[in-house]
């Protein structure tokens, strides 16, 4: 749509109309209206009303639109746009000059959300007015500045010189605008079931886990958690950590006060409980940002995988037969291997652990990185838990130089860390010496403690090559000393020798290495990856190993990967699996819920090997049904072997269950997943689990989808809960009118959101219920005057009339009657009656009822309208009358 055309106009044309009236307007106004407001066009221009084949050009009042691409007086739902970058939806009131023009009045409310250099601005720029009032006119107060106001788009654009703003790193967004939220209740909860029988035993487990919240204003407390319980065994529930936080955007950080973890970018993550006052890189913009690591691996049944991290328990799914992946960690920090352990349906299990360390410490000159915590070290395995005390710091230095240091302390214990991170053309390398002193109490004979000391020297590498496709991530850590103990291996010695052990016995590592790496091969010959970790220890013989290679490829519609697993206990043992699949969808690419066929080849250390197929798809209109059908077969006597697995997702929880059976067992598993999230209006559910999170109301709009998610719909309340929003940044959460009922109409249809971490904010949708109605209307005998006003019986604006003496209108009344101005003179005012057909309530098909009327200065006659179907079929949206 044009953007010099006035919204009364555009609304109401032919597209025909539209063209011819859009050219010459454009021609008979010498300034460029689409980039500013009306005064800056000639004052005696007028809009030529012989272009719209009028007898009597007297009755049509247009002078309005002969100041350019103008509004009318009002108040309008508006994105704001400084410089082209969206700022913020608000509603913005347009007012009228002397000259008639019309401008937008920036509160001080909008004034304070755009990064003005107020050194730089007129000493004026901030007057009020007579009233009071702050209510700032653009472009008197900074002459070389544009404004333009796209009413079709509901869009305000200021173009604002650079010498008055303040420079800000793209990406960035104004903590002006990031919305602490509502107060509310939160329970996500992932439950999950699994019970296997093989040789006669019978092994029942079921699997908790809890992520509760209460929000009250800024302040967010929080509990995670998870109920184990296995047949025959252990039945408890484990505190991960219960906190609360509050962000403190002055000092882009956060305080924090209970359970938590300390981040471990420097040292390795440690459970603690105490204070905790960090930094949070998500506060910077996004072009000033600098990890959980993918765990894959090989199940060969239907089978149970948990993730261990420092003996708590991260995360437990159940996964079927074949290659997996988990990225979905719930984030505790960044250093700590990860152990999983894999539980197939035959009681068998594999044992291996993921590296999780940080990259390279670079930062961007001028940013930090930091971290307080003061408290106790929180760990079930030890008599004691220490007090524990850390601080971390990391600044960049220069574009290529960042340094770090960090500090631990306890009773006996201190380490001191110093490192730097150089950026260089052959890649990002960064170099720490930690040096410790840990003292060992010796409780047995009441003597002084033996007192370690050592150093342990860390070099990490990391580089990209795009010329050649290339990634690299190296990081080799030697432990150069005997004496050396870090924190949590000198808790642990501590706590040996209280028990009348020997310090000894904790396995203290002496040297590791570890590598990933990936390289891109030339178009056609696919993708190679590689990765390995080898470490040894000083009290124990042998060392740790482990290797993965894989390739993969993709010939036009066949992909195909192989990989192969080596790993070495210090033990001696050893175990190997190999792995080779093909992928094919079974239809085309681009439809939607396309099957796939995947087929595995495998074979293991110890001889074993097998054969897999499997089917894998979805369902449904918005794909909320999932299935996997998979049959295998493999040699020792395992024979033949099936599953079948499913999964369903609506609009409140999350489903999934799957079987299986093979010689000798047969297992079953089943879980659901998602959040109740309790706020004001009542309680919301929703099948995601996730941190942050917009509560759309739009009372009235039952059944319309909200994007960007699947199966989130404005529930029976008019609620619904969109996932997974992007925390201090910017967030579009927009809905859709199509699936609510006829008589609704929504005001606009996107907003934008940045909210804190752990934030529920709260998206209001104003909505419009009434019957659309398109009128046909006629004055003394001829056509009602183009451009003029139409108001309902409450004096709201509803719009227009047209070309041809139509008008267009949603009335929420069964019958009444609507004022159409085209000049403040009662002479220049006349009334439309109207009375709907019946209409059945549940109708949710879009219809507009049309009327042949005649507008009547007096009482005017009621006219009965006919219905006639919305051709398109689509929603009639209102775009801010």
């Amino acid at each position: 749509m044009p953007k010099f055309l006035p919204y009364g106009l555009q609304s109401q044309l032919s597209p025909l109309a539209v063209v011819i009236l859009s050219f010459f307007f454009a021609v008979s106004v010498t300034a460029d209206t689409t980039a500013k407001l009306p005064q800056e066009v000639e004052k005696n221009v007028e809009f030529d009303a012989f272009f719209l084949h009028i007898n009597d050009e007297a009755s049509v009042d247009l002078s309005r639109f002969a100041h350019g691409a103008s509004a009318t007086p009002g108040i309008y739902r508006t994105a704001i746009y400084v410089n082209n970058v969206l700022i913020d939806n608000k509603e913005v009131e347009f007012k009228s000059r002397e000259d008639k023009s019309v401008y937008p009045c920036l509160t001080a409310e909008i004034i304070k959300i755009i990064t003005f250099n107020y050194e730089k601005l007129p000493v004026d720029f901030l007057s009020v007015t007579e009233t009071g009032e702050q209510c700032v006119d653009l472009q008197r107060k900074l002459s070389d500045a544009q404004v333009n106001f796209d009413s079709s788009e509901q869009r305000l654009d200021l173009l604002i010189p650079q010498i008055y703003m303040l420079k800000a790193a793209r990406g960035s967004v104004s903590t002006e605008l990031w919305d602490s939220g509502i107060s509310a209740l939160m329970f996500g909860y992932n439950v999950n079931g699994y019970s296997s029988e093989s040789r006669g035993k019978t092994f029942n487990s079921m699997y908790a886990g809890v992520n509760a919240g209460l929000n009250i204003d800024a302040w967010y407390l929080r509990h995670n958690g998870a109920y184990n319980w296995m047949e025959d065994g252990s039945a408890q529930y484990s505190n991960r950590n219960t906190y609360l936080q509050r962000d403190i955007p002055q000092i882009m950080g956060r305080a924090l006060v209970g359970q938590a973890n300390t981040y471990g970018q420097l040292f390795d993550t440690l459970p603690f409980t105490g204070i905790q006052l960090a930094s949070d890189e998500r506060m910077l913009p996004a072009s000033q940002r600098g990890y959980a690591p993918d765990i894959r691996g090989i199940a060969r049944t239907n089978a149970r995988v948990t993730v261990h991290q420092n003996d708590q328990v991260l995360y437990e799914t159940t996964v079927t037969p074949g290659e997996f992946l988990i990225n979905d960690l719930y984030p505790t920090g960044y250093g700590g291997d990860l152990e999983v352990i894999v539980r197939e349906a035959d009681g068998s299990e594999q044992h291996f652990r993921v590296p999780y360390a940080s990259a390279a410490q670079l930062l961007r000159p001028g940013t930090s990185n930091y971290a307080v915590t003061a408290g106790r070290l929180r760990n079930d395995n030890l008599r004691v838990n220490p007090e524990l005390y850390q601080l971390t710091y990391q600044r960049g230095l220069t574009n290529t130089l960042t340094g770090y240091t960090g500090l631990q302390a306890s009773q006996g214990y201190g380490a001191l860390q110093l490192g730097a991170a150089v950026g260089t053309p052959v890649g990002a390398v960064a170099f720490d010496v930690t040096q410790a002193k840990a003292q060992v109490e010796n409780t047995a004979d009441d003597q002084p403690g033996k007192t370690f000391k050592g150093q342990s020297y860390q070099l990490s590498y990391s580089k990209v090559i795009p010329e050649t496709n290339s990634n690299l991530s190296l990081a080799a850590s030697r432990f150069s000393s005997e004496g050396y103990l870090d924190f949590m291996t000198a808790m642990e010695s501590r706590d040996a020798v209280a028990k009348g052990d020997s310090p000894w016995a904790v396995s203290r590592a002496k040297n590791r290495f570890t590598v990933t790496a990936g390289q891109g091969l030339a178009e056609g010959w696919g993708q190679l990856n590689l990765s390995g970790s080898v470490q040894n220890y000083w009290n124990k013989e042998g060392s740790e190993q482990q290797f993965q290679v894989g390739y993969s490829n993709q010939f036009q519609r066949l992909t195909y990967n192989i990989s192969a697993n080596r790993s070495y206990s210090s033990l001696g043992g050893n175990q190997n699996n190999y792995l080779l699949s093909f992928t094919l969808p079974l239809g085309r690419n681009d439809r939607v819920n396309t099957p796939q066929l995947r087929t595995d080849l495998a074979k293991d250390s110890s001889g074993r090997y097998g054969q897999q197929i499997s089917i894998t798809g979805a369902a449904g209109k918005e794909s909320q049904l999932g299935y996997a059908v998979t049959a295998m077969n493999a040699n020792q006597g395992v024979g033949n072997s099936g599953s079948l697995s499913g999964s369903y997702s609506n609009s409140s929880t999350a489903l999934n269950g799957s079987y299986s059976k093979g010689k000798g067992y047969n297992s079953v598993a089943a879980g659901l997943s998602g959040t109740v999230i309790g706020h004001s209006g009542g309680v919301t559910l929703t099948p995601y689990t996730s941190e942050t999170y917009a509560l759309v109301e739009a009372k009235g709009a039952e059944g319309a989808s909200v994007s960007p998610y699947q199966n989130v719909t404005v529930d029976s309340r008019g609620y619904a809960v969109v996932p997974y929003l992007n925390a201090y940044q910017l967030n579009d959460v927009s809905i859709d009118p199509k699936g609510s009922a006829a008589d609704v109409e929504l005001d606009n249809t996107m907003q934008r959101v940045a909210p804190h971490a752990g934030a529920v904010v709260k998206v209001k949708y104003e909505i419009k219920k009434g019957t659309p109605i398109l009128i046909n209307a006629t004055h003394q005998g001829e056509p009602l005057s183009f451009g003029a006003e139409v108001f309902d019986g409450n004096g709201n604006s509803v719009g227009s009339v047209g070309q041809g003496g139509q008008i267009y209108a949603r009335v929420a009344q069964d019958a009444g009657q609507l004022l159409v101005k085209w000049g403040e003179d009662r002479e220049l005012q006349c009334r439309l009656g109207y009375r709907l057909m019946p209409q059945t309530q549940s109708s949710t098909q879009r219809t507009i009822q049309q009327f042949n009327s005649a507008c009547q200065s007096g009482t005017p006659q009621i006219v009965t309208g006919q219905v006639v179907h919305n051709s398109s079929d689509k929603p009639l949206v209102s775009s801010g009358w």
